[in-house]
């Protein structure tokens, strides 16, 4: 929705607007805006869903916003309605204040300074290796040195061709000319067995030897560098990206932070590695290249200046603008990731509607905008080696034909041009090269931002933070207020008091979006409270260090995750160093060791991505054992007791038991099993409230609500309406439960207070 308010537009929510209307506002610097709500200006610059005030001043637009201020040239006004019409900043006649050219400049230096940051933080990432990198620099330095050498000695084995231009007499040894100390005959010939001859030779093949190894070293050191500072930057990465909570997931999609962790982090280790090393290559080239066209003319080269700006011009206009097309690759390439994840999760749905050509489509799409970017890249790439092939050719004929002139008038000799002209295209191909240089670096710096994000990033749980505390006990949710992030207006809690007593079995019921699941993402950090508080056994959540209570609270979802490999990792997962035979115990108590059993490798069964080999009922069992295998120590009398009763069973080699942490959160963990199979399960369960461990469940069936001794029942407004026993509620014809159970009648019949009603699933 775009307002004309004076001498000020107000943009709100521009993801929502008329993408031709917001250009129209914007002007020609906004080039491209983001159907999913985010607008990119030319400097890279994103605004995500918020409210920004652009403010016309002197036929310009300064727009205002968390990101500062950003210069947007335009004369186009805009009315109510989106129109365009002549009066471009002052409906009233009023003279505007123009900006002053301190304000100019000032407007446009924090650009540069945040390209120099950029690239400071892209060099930061070598820190760590700078004693290789500083012997590889080294390496360098020799092996450039020697590939310099060549053209001072061509220039002077060509003037041995000329007896007239060297200064040696003939069978002179004492005066020959020496070539970096190296004694040069006077006549050269390749198959001579003159000593002078062989000594030459052997020493320029030393040399030359000395510089191919240098070489060899500095590539195989820099590539050791590169790879280490990309594995580092990859665990680095994943380990923040970890850390973070449910919000986060919320707004960034898992295709795409993959994109920034294997395809961004390649490009910018090799900026600042490979890339450097070229650069550094470039320099020590150019420069040296430059000391001796010095030496060897100072007139010719004062001609060759003039190509250096120009060249250098090139460069920086063609860096900047690839900096920017690297960035929309970058991002695009996330997107193509995201929606190839997605079908990949999702090929058994894709099947079942028949919509593999929709969804080939779909990502042809992504693939042709990813197309698109790459050959206008390509584009940038030929004008620049283009126009830059064009210009140094055409100089170097024009060097060629002013050094021939020189050499007829006796002011250089074939061999001291022949060596300028290779100096001249070392010099050309070193400011070629640090042309490219500054693009791939640019393309890294480009990269770096998506990196760097997700670098910088902060857990909103500090994993330090907290005490280690016990949580067994009483759980307690005083007044609580939540929405999610992505859903501001659509408040889930507005008052919710809850308390669940130490070893009590609470099912959670209501219809579908009134927030059950909320209660267990709460009662698990994934998100925090906006307002009122949650605590077990006393203590508040956010005064528990968040490893600590995690360890002691366990999940069970309706889908459960199992990742790909063998049934016992999966098991194992929340303990690495359990025993085989604690593990069978505990697959007897989750009814699924019968199943694991008939398996020709049994535990090491591989099963597949997600669990893939297994049933949904095979699936929730492992998942279900998995938590139980978390276990946790309970107080001896108790223990006692169970051990009494039950023998060993219930417990590890350490004296743990095995039924699961202290509390634990089952999410339709039991939708997919038979009656059978539910009833060994609630006989687990059973055990646990006897060894005084919780149990909050969430759940639709009638047999699962009656595996709980505390029915809690919610309204489609996320409001407690009743809670206490199964059959106390059901035993009231009114209640809410009675009224949830008669709207979500199936085929099977139960009685409910003497009536008949078909209420197999809820």
């Amino acid at each position: 929705m775009i307002l004309l308010q004076q001498r000020s537009l107000y943009l709100i929510n521009p993801f929502k607007a008329n993408t031709n209307t917001l250009l129209k506002c914007l002007g020609p610097r906004y080039y491209n805006i983001r159907q999913f709500g985010i607008a990119h200006d030319k400097n890279q610059k994103s605004f995500i869903g918020q409210t920004m005030t652009f403010t016309r001043l002197s036929k310009q637009t300064i727009l205002h916003g968390k990101f500062g201020q950003i210069r947007l040239i335009s004369t186009t006004n805009v009315n109510e309605q989106g129109n365009e019409h002549n009066d471009p900043f002052n409906r009233n006649g009023d003279k505007q204040p123009s900006k002053n050219r301190k304000d100019k400049k000032s407007n446009q230096n924090p650009k540069d300074k945040k390209s120099f940051s950029e690239i400071l933080d892209l060099l930061r990432l070598t820190k760590p290796e700078i004693p290789k990198f500083a012997i590889a620099m080294v390496l360098l330095c020799i092996s450039s040195a020697v590939s310099m050498l060549f053209p001072t000695i061509m220039g002077k084995i060509i003037d041995t061709a000329n007896p007239e231009k060297t200064d040696v007499p003939e069978g002179g040894i004492e005066k020959q000319t020496k070539i970096f100390g190296i004694p040069m005959p006077s006549t050269i010939h390749i198959f001579s067995k003159d000593v002078a001859t062989s000594v030459f030779y052997g020493s320029l093949g030393v040399i030359f030897l000395i510089g191919a190894g240098a070489n060899f070293g500095r590539i195989v050191l820099l590539r050791t560098i590169g790879e280490r500072i990309m594995m580092n930057m990859r665990v680095n990465i994943l380990g923040k990206i970890l850390l973070q909570d449910a919000k986060f997931w919320d707004y960034h999609k898992a295709g795409d932070l993959i994109s920034r962790l294997v395809n961004d982090s390649t490009v910018v280790a090799r900026s600042v590695t490979q890339n450097v090393s070229n650069g550094m290559r470039s320099l020590i080239s150019g420069f040296v290249g430059m000391g001796m066209m010095i030496a060897i003319s100072a007139k010719l080269t004062a001609y060759m200046m003039i190509i250096f700006p120009v060249l250098l011009f090139i460069a920086l206009v063609f860096g900047r603008r690839v900096k920017r097309v690297s960035r929309d690759i970058q991002s695009q390439l996330g997107s193509l990731t995201k929606v190839c994840e997605e079908q990949f999760n999702f090929v058994k749905t894709i099947q079942s509607f028949n919509n593999e050509k929709y969804e080939v489509g779909k990502f042809k799409k992504e693939v042709k905008k990813l197309y698109n970017l790459s050959i206008f890249e390509g584009k940038l790439n030929g004008v620049f080696y283009g126009t830059n092939g064009f210009i140094g050719n055409t100089f170097l004929l024009f060097m060629l034909t002013l050094g021939t002139y020189m050499v007829r008038q006796g002011d250089l000799s074939l061999g001291e041009l022949s060596s300028y002209l290779m100096y001249t295209t070392y010099s050309a191909t070193s400011v070629y090269s640090l042309s490219n240089f500054y693009s791939e670096l640019m393309k890294g710096v480009g990269a770096s931002g998506r990196v760097f994000e997700l670098l910088r990033l902060k857990p909103s749980i500090d994993p330090e933070a907290g005490q280690n505390l016990n949580v067994n006990g009483d759980i307690m949710l005083k007044h609580v207020h939540f929405k999610y992030p992505t859903r501001p207006h659509d408040v889930i809690f507005q008052d919710l008091s809850l308390t669940v007593k130490k070893g009590d079995h609470v099912c959670l019921v209501g219809p579908s979006g009134c927030g059950k699941s909320t209660i267990a993402q709460l009662l698990l950090r994934y998100y925090s409270a906006e307002s009122g508080s949650i605590s077990a056994n006393k203590h508040t959540l956010n005064d528990v260090n968040i490893k600590c209570y995690r360890e002691q609270v366990g999940v069970v979802d309706q889908e459960p995750t199992l990742f790909s490999g063998t049934i016992r990792e999966n098991l194992a997962y929340g303990r690495k160093d359990v025993s085989d035979e604690d593990i069978w115990k505990v697959c007897d108590l989750a009814y699924c060791s019968h199943f694991i059993r008939e398996f020709p490798e049994g535990l090491y069964t591989i099963i597949g991505s997600k669990g893939a080999q297994l049933s949904g009922g095979q699936k929730q069992r492992v998942a279900l054992a998995r938590a139980l295998l978390l276990g946790t120590k309970i107080d001896e009398d108790t223990k006692q007791k169970l051990m009494d009763r039950e023998g060993s069973r219930l417990f590890d080699s350490e004296g743990r038991t095995l039924l699961g942490p202290s509390i634990l959160l089952l999410d339709e963990a039991t939708s997919a099993l038979d009656a059978h199979s539910e009833d060994a399960i609630k006989n687990t369960l059973n055990l646990r409230s006897e060894a005084n461990l919780t149990t909050i469940s969430i759940a639709h069936r009638v047999s699962t609500i009656k595996m709980s001794n505390i029915v809690v029942v919610l309204d489609s407004n996320g409001n407690i309406v009743e809670q206490g026993g199964y059959y106390e509620l059901t035993s009231k014809p009114d209640s809410e439960l009675n009224k949830l159970l008669r709207k979500d009648m199936e085929k099977s019949s139960v009685e409910i207070k003497g009536k008949k009603q078909s209420i197999e699933d809820l």
